[in-house]
């Protein structure tokens, strides 16, 4: 094919398809810089009313309600959390009020993974959030915050071990003499007997796509990219409009302003230097989006790279940003640590090294959502797998929902019932909370018109960066479109790779082959004139 023919596919194909993803294109640029710098938006709240139905709280759905621990001396009193906050109940669960004076007003922080009850006297209250622990007695009016080494931690799971409290945050764990009155953290070493020598492929591309493979100067660049990303699809729009109004204008004599006319040439000017210059990580945008959602996830769940390989910088703390729940085995004085690279086993003390931990337990690629001791060799692991009593000593695991053992379960396909908390109530009656259905009884028991969300809590609205996050992979629209939103991300990142590279294409054509292909079309002409004169098949050159 000669390269004007394809160049001609080329431009009609990135004109048309690029004004189809027009609006794709600068959404996506414009919410990718953004949810690159979550403390720029984090003070920021969506209104209930701007969200679709499915993000609205019910019946403690979407992990609003994940825990819940009763009082020993007063068992009609139990106060939960999620992340909406944390609530408390004086009648048992029949009526449930706000318990947040105090605690961070942004609902990107608020966000509480775990409390801890301690009844000594006055009743105190420890609350993990993603914005830092904070602390509280029962008579106290509202919430204060606990010093901690790293502000703003985002604390994963708070334990009771001997006589220290340790939290665990998503890349450090931070120990204290436990004290009721006054508490000093330091951060403890943690360290892993043997470190991965493998980087997950689900990692590389979620790095990659910020730019954070390359640190604050690579979400700096991306950045940038994003920007011109959202220029492009300005100035595309622009590029076309201008000679369509033009166009329409001409049989009833309308001239368009010098004004008009410089800032369409400004804009076409750098629609083509702008993309040219940016054309590689443009392209990373694409090719790592298309990949990091289902169904084309599934494709790197298992993949990994050597470390050697990793084009990036890799953070010295092997924990970083990988924790995501830890248990206390009193009875062995063990603690195991679930992460984004499996489970780790170690000292309680941390005196030696983490190692390894096999646990043929289904979790689901989030991480776990429950994770509690219950005697010397079982344990409860909770995801969006379902919810699981794991036995260390048969090394065997059995569905708590269906009592059957554990088989074959895809740790990227959620189950029907996805986990997302677990309590018992002082009669024994076991209670689960799920992402879509909420709160559920378990085997006999009754809700009896307990548990019922307070309106206050379906008003809640919605953090921007989760906002901006859930428009950005395409959840956003299942209400209106159903299943079918599963595809916007893979269709709209193909198509975008192909736009970006008929781009790059029709750009090369006109710096370089168009040249190439106007003096070869020149030199057959000469020759064929020189044929028809001289009726000779040679013809000489300087």
């Amino acid at each position: 094919m000669q390269y004007s023919k394809l160049s001609k596919y080329s431009k009609w194909f990135h004109k048309y398809f690029g004004l189809v993803l027009i609006l794709f294109i600068a959404w996506m640029s414009f919410s990718g810089v953004l949810l690159n710098h979550p403390d720029l938006i984090s003070g920021v709240n969506i209104p209930a009313f701007l969200t679709p139905n499915q993000y609205h709280y019910k019946s403690w759905n979407r992990s609003s309600l994940i825990e819940l621990q009763y009082l020993k001396q007063n068992p009609e009193t139990a106060i939960g959390c999620g992340k909406a906050g944390v609530w408390i109940t004086y009648d048992g669960g029949n009526t449930f009020t706000s318990y947040n004076e105090g605690l961070p007003e942004s609902l990107y922080y608020l966000k509480t993974a775990d409390l801890f009850v301690f009844e000594d006297g006055n009743t105190l209250f420890l609350a993990g959030t993603k914005g830092g622990l904070y602390k509280r007695y029962l008579d106290d009016s509202k919430w204060v915050s606990v010093d901690l080494p790293l502000p703003d931690a985002d604390i994963k799971k708070i334990l009771h071990i001997n006589d220290r409290l340790v939290l665990f945050s998503d890349s450090d764990v931070f120990s204290s003499a436990f004290s009721a009155e006054k508490f000093h953290f330091e951060k403890v070493t943690a360290s892993q007997e043997s470190e991965s020598e493998y980087v997950s492929l689900v990692d590389l591309f979620f790095e990659l796509h910020s730019g954070s493979i390359w640190g604050f100067p690579g979400k700096l660049l991306f950045d940038l990219a994003g920007i011109i990303l959202f220029f492009l699809s300005v100035s595309a729009f622009y590029s076309w409009y201008y000679p369509w109004k033009r166009k329409k204008q001409k049989p009833f004599g309308i001239q368009s302003s010098g004004r008009v006319r410089r800032m369409f040439k400004w804009f076409f000017k750098y629609h083509l230097k702008l993309g040219i210059w940016a054309a590689l990580v443009l392209l990373i945008f694409g090719v790592t989006g298309f990949f990091m959602r289902p169904p084309m996830l599934v494709a790197l769940t298992n993949g990994r790279i050597s470390k050697v390989l990793y084009p990036g910088h890799l953070d010295e703390n092997p924990w970083h940003g990988k924790i995501n729940n830890a248990l206390y085995n009193k009875s062995k004085n063990q603690i195991v640590i679930e992460t984004t690279d499996g489970f780790w086993q170690g000292k309680a003390d941390f005196s030696e090294p983490f190692h390894k931990y096999k646990m043929n337990v289904p979790v689901f690629v989030m991480g776990t959502t429950v994770f509690e001791n219950i005697d010397s060799v079982t344990c409860l692991v909770g995801s969006y797998n379902g919810l699981f009593r794991y036995n260390s000593k048969t090394d065997i695991s059995y569905d708590l929902l269906t009592q059957r053992e554990a088989d074959n379960i895809s740790s990227v396909m959620p189950a029907d019932i996805m986990i997302t908390g677990y309590f018992i109530t002082p009669d024994d009656e076991v209670f689960i909370t799920s992402h879509e259905k909420g709160l559920l009884p378990v085997d006999n028991a009754q809700t009896n018109g307990r548990f019922q969300m307070p309106e206050e809590a379906s008003q809640i609205g919605f953090p921007m960066w989760n906002w901006l996050f859930e428009i950005h992979n395409g959840r956003f629209f299942k209400d209106w479109i159903g299943g079918f939103y599963i595809l916007i991300i893979p269709l709209g990142s193909l198509l975008y790779v192909l736009i970006i590279l008929s781009g790059v294409y029709d750009w090369f054509y006109i710096k370089f082959l168009k040249k190439r292909e106007s003096n070869e079309k020149r030199k057959k002409i000469k020759f064929d004139n020189h044929i028809k004169k001289t009726g000779k098949t040679k013809v000489e050159t300087n």
